[in-house]
């Protein structure tokens, strides 16, 4: 049953509801389905991403102590007028401190939004892309979803060298999807550094270029993110 017609069951059924107006009634459960469906349709989204983790989001970041984050520039992030407008956003930052988690939160926030998005870890990426054959259909079909998609997400990037057929690939993707979509990329590496896991240095100037140039770059510092998870997940509770 629709949420609509289970809403006209709880009004009937509700003394409360009694004294309401035709209209309100109608109100109320027309409320209740536009709700139901935004609910199924972020859902959706958020399947179709592919985030590790649906249920990251900007409200449980954690502002610690030494943590280079404040909460106007999550709550600029996550209102994703930057995706609207199609520029991209560099997280850097050392291992651990909550690159990962962020990227994850900020897909949660997009797909709120109603954009669709992609999350894929560089590696996991190169590795899926090389299962297709060249004149698969469904390689056609993944590749169109990476360049149409709203909010692409590419995780750990260049945290190990790439082949120059990925590197290639890659620079296909961000070429497509210039002007088109946002890209978020997170890197334990300062983009100057990018070039040492690319061999090829038109490609890797291109890459560069395609993502550094229009992009905002948060530089996130601070505590180990999983430890501080872990701690916290073994105390006691009161």
């Amino acid at each position: 049953m629709t949420a609509f017609g289970e809403a006209v069951i709880d009004i009937a059924n509700d003394p409360k509801c009694d004294e309401w107006t035709f209209s309100q009634k109608i109100r109320h459960a027309l409320e209740r389905e536009t709700t139901a469906r935004g609910e199924r349709r972020m859902l959706k989204l958020l399947k179709a991403s592919r985030t590790p983790n649906v249920a990251a989001c900007v409200e449980d970041i954690h502002y610690l102590e030494g943590r280079t984050l404040n909460r106007e520039v999550i709550a600029r992030l996550a209102a994703c007028h930057w995706v609207d407008r199609a520029t991209n956003l560099v997280i850097l930052g050392t291992s651990s401190v909550g690159k990962s988690y962020l990227a994850q939160a900020l897909v949660n926030a997009a797909c709120r939004r109603d954009y669709s998005a992609r999350y894929y870890r560089l590696d996991d990426l190169a590795n899926q892309l090389a299962v297709y054959h060249r004149a698969d259909a469904e390689r056609l079909k993944f590749l169109t979803g990476l360049h149409s998609c709203d909010l692409l997400v590419l995780d750990d990037f260049l945290t190990t060298p790439i082949t120059s057929e990925t590197a290639a690939e890659l620079l296909n993707v961000l070429a497509a999807r210039e002007g088109r979509g946002a890209t978020v990329v997170t890197s334990q590496f300062d983009p100057e550094d990018w070039y040492k896991s690319l061999h090829d240095a038109v490609i890797a100037e291109s890459i560069l270029n395609r993502i550094v140039s229009n992009a905002e770059i948060v530089q996130l510092n601070g505590p180990n993110m999983r430890r501080h998870t872990a701690a916290a997940q073994d105390l006691p509770e009161s």
